[in-house]
């Protein structure tokens, strides 16, 4: 997601709801992602923020308008985690949608991944009990992720944060074809494929988070850490672990809660800066007017 960000183009909005926009920093099939900052005086704190603008046509139903708005709700009055990135507030029945939550200085956990490599173990089982704590929160509060991939984990300086999760739970829902599949459990399957992949297995195709999709190779998962992550992989949904048990197994020496120079490859660690130097400077620039 936030692979340092670009100038607005002559088609981009210059505000959406009370923030003001000042970059892309990215764009996908749900919508374009901007950095802005709350206004004065318009309804907004001065924060920065990122403000997804969704496509119109993915709202046309009012009753997903509805649950998004109860979802974004649920999240910013009720999930306080240091590893969810927090939603903020919505506007999705005008003609430009808007989802805005706060925004994460960080690299997905997929960049840092295909450039630099695999995660060493420390790294696996920070990232893995950061995660799991993020979902434990979430479904604490009622809101399974959906949507859980390493493009939608993205490291910092300090912590691990999950973003996107309600666009996962609404409009990116991925349940079962039968709809018997748990949404939390197929979450738990969603963070066993994605630690593979941070350990250096292929990425999981997407699709139905059904008991029958296939699990990934765990291989290249070190010995310790797999019988946590073929917990996670159990055909029965029922069968998996809860995200709270999940956090205990992955880190029970709670790395997660550490600086990340403690566990991040150095590789890692100089891209996370770089990208969040390049955030701030062209934050900077725009309202320099440069």
């Amino acid at each position: 997601m936030f692979e340092g960000m670009t100038r607005l183009g002559d088609a981009d909005p210059r505000r959406l709801g009370p923030y003001r926009l000042h970059g892309v920093l990215g764009s996908g099939a749900l919508g374009t992602v901007y950095a802005g900052r709350g206004t004065p005086g318009r309804g907004g704190r001065r924060r920065s923020v990122a403000v997804r603008a969704l496509r119109p046509e993915l709202l046309r139903d009012r009753s997903l308008r509805a649950r998004l708005r109860h979802v974004t709700r649920t999240l910013a009055d009720e999930v306080a985690s240091p590893y969810v990135a927090g939603a903020l507030d919505c506007e999705l029945d005008g003609e430009r949608p808007w989802l805005a939550g706060e925004l994460v200085p960080g690299t997905a956990l997929a960049t840092l991944v295909a450039r630099y490599g695999p995660l060493p173990e420390p790294g696996l089982r920070a990232v893995g009990g950061a995660v799991a704590r993020a979902l434990a929160a979430l479904h604490a509060a009622g809101v399974p992720h959906g949507d859980l991939r390493a493009a939608n984990v993205l490291l910092t300086s300090d912590t691990p944060r999950v973003v996107d999760h309600a666009l996962g739970t609404v409009v990116g829902d991925r349940g079962s074809d039968d709809g018997t599949v748990e949404p939390t459990a197929a979450d738990l399957f969603d963070l066993g494929a994605l630690l593979c992949h941070a350990a250096g297995a292929r990425p999981s195709p997407r699709g139905p988070a059904s008991a029958a999709r296939a699990a990934p190779d765990v291989a290249a998962v070190p010995e310790a850490l797999r019988p946590a992550l073929l917990a996670c992989l159990r055909a029965a949904p029922g069968a998996r672990p809860e995200a709270h048990e999940l956090a205990r197994l992955l880190d029970p020496a709670g790395r997660a809660e550490r600086e990340a120079t403690e566990w991040l490859p150095e590789a890692y660690l100089d891209e996370i800066v770089l990208r969040a130097q390049d955030v701030r400077e062209s934050r900077g620039r725009r309202f320099l007017g440069r």
